[in-house]
């Protein structure tokens, strides 16, 4: 606490240089994505196989599992252009399919998550302080910073859902971290 302070006043004052803001805000951007990849494997462990693929054909909780790592890849890159979506799926928009052929299972998505993390990883260690507080072409944020936020936000906003789910199923809740 004592340390986020200090280095909180040091920012402020100009007295930390941009190498040490860099690492002090991205180590911080670091702990919290961790703490979401923590508890989306809770939600991947936690989830039953009879409710993982829903009944419904659209909007499931391997589906939303799903929806939740895909976006870290875009919301990473430099421009929404280009994004190739559902690229682990197997089929989108085929209402004749069960689920099951259709969206990715436990092993796959872990798999996925694993490799998304390291991605995510890698680039918060390489971002530079000074392109955090720049504009790329995601032109309805602010900033990069804004942009990792919004990111930050939309994934507890989609592990609130698969909690929620599990709660209703009487499942292990997502565990907090």
């Amino acid at each position: 606490m004592l340390n986020s302070y200090l280095n909180l006043r040091y920012i402020e004052e100009g007295i930390m240089n941009s190498d040490k803001k860099h690492v002090w805000i991205s180590s911080g951007l670091l702990g919290q994505f961790s703490s979401s990849w923590k508890m989306l494997r809770s939600a991947i462990d936690n989830a039953p196989d009879e409710y993982w693929y829903g009944k419904e054909h659209d909007w499931n909780y391997s589906r939303t599992i799903y929806h939740t790592i895909e976006t870290q890849l875009f919301y990473i890159r430099s421009s929404p252009e280009g994004m190739e979506w559902g690229k682990i799926i197997k089929e989108i928009n085929t209402e004749k399919k069960p689920p099951k052929e259709v969206y990715p299972s436990k092993e796959i998505l872990i798999d996925y998550l694993g490799k998304v993390k390291k991605q995510v990883t890698t680039y918060l260690k390489v971002v530079k302080f000074e392109e955090l507080l720049e504009k790329d072409d995601f032109k309805w944020f602010g900033s990069v910073f804004e942009k990792l936020l919004y990111l930050l936000r939309h994934n507890a906003h989609h592990i609130g859902e698969l909690a929620r789910m599990l709660r209703e199923w009487g499942c292990d809740r997502v565990e907090w971290t």
